[in-house]
């Protein structure tokens, strides 16, 4: 009987390391025999300790006393110090160049939607009169600024800064020599666009990869598969165009938009 009872009492001291400070208080041999513990006087600890006998709050998990040494190496906790707010606590591994790359593409969203802008603003004029092209470059514009909103939301939600600049002014010229309509140049224009977006998103998939951002990646991928089909759409208005012709071809085209419009 002696001997069996001596077992326990050498597992509960063998444990105690690995309890000691797990709340901030070791553990009391006399609470396991039934004996009563003085009420503490002490006032509540501000945190978890995990280390006895260290300064502050500061958890290191990876010094737990886990049977597996590395399992949480690397992660510690230390409370926030001051009032000041930080300017992000969601941040993390977001590199500084991914930041500035979507905020450059950012831009381009802005850019590719102003352009498309100037274009319905062209088409719903009282001596064009084409309200099919008109609601076509309109739906083309919102779509591009949707996507910059969609990046600003994705800048926030990775802990970055959302930083705008001043959006490129589109230089159109309608009037062309050659005698080619305005309604094929506006589509071989929003072509480029698409293709010029496209080119963008590439290499910001590409600064991803370089920071090694598999989430910068996948989102990005999103958008890329969507940029091909505008691209084959465009190219494929302007084949129609040159095929039907600049007269009452492009009324018909301009017919067909404002259904699809209005679908």
């Amino acid at each position: 009987k002696e001997t069996r009872m001596h077992k326990p009492i050498l597992l509960l001291l063998a444990a105690a390391p690995l309890c000691h400070g797990f709340a901030g208080m070791p553990l009391s041999l006399g609470k396991v025999f039934g004996a009563t513990r003085a009420p503490r006087t002490a006032p509540a600890a501000r945190g978890l300790r995990m280390m006895a006998g260290e300064a502050g709050d500061t958890i290191d998990f990876g010094k737990v006393g886990f049977d597996e040494a590395t399992q949480l190496s690397g992660m510690v906790f230390q409370p926030e110090q001051g009032t000041s707010e930080p300017e992000s606590r969601c941040r993390v591994d977001w590199d500084v160049r991914c930041e500035k790359a979507l905020n450059d593409h950012i831009n381009v969203e802005y850019t590719a939607s102003y352009a498309y802008h100037s274009l319905f603003a062209y088409f719903d004029r009282d001596t064009v009169a084409l309200k099919g092209f008109a609601a076509f470059m309109e739906a083309q514009s919102k779509e591009e600024r949707g996507h910059a909103h969609e990046f600003m939301e994705y800048q926030n939600s990775r802990g970055g800064q959302v930083v705008l600049k001043p959006v490129a002014v589109p230089e159109m010229q309608f009037s062309r020599v050659d005698g080619t309509s305005d309604a094929l140049y506006a589509m071989e224009l929003a072509l480029q666009l698409e293709k010029f977006v496209y080119r963008k998103l590439k290499a910001l998939h590409v600064t991803g990869q370089e920071c090694n951002d598999a989430a910068f990646c996948d989102k990005i991928e999103q958008y890329l598969g969507e940029q091909v089909d505008a691209i084959k759409s465009m190219a494929e208005y302007v084949a129609q165009i040159r095929r039907l012709g600049t007269g009452h071809g492009v009324w018909h085209m301009d017919k067909e938009l404002m259904d699809g419009a209005a679908a």
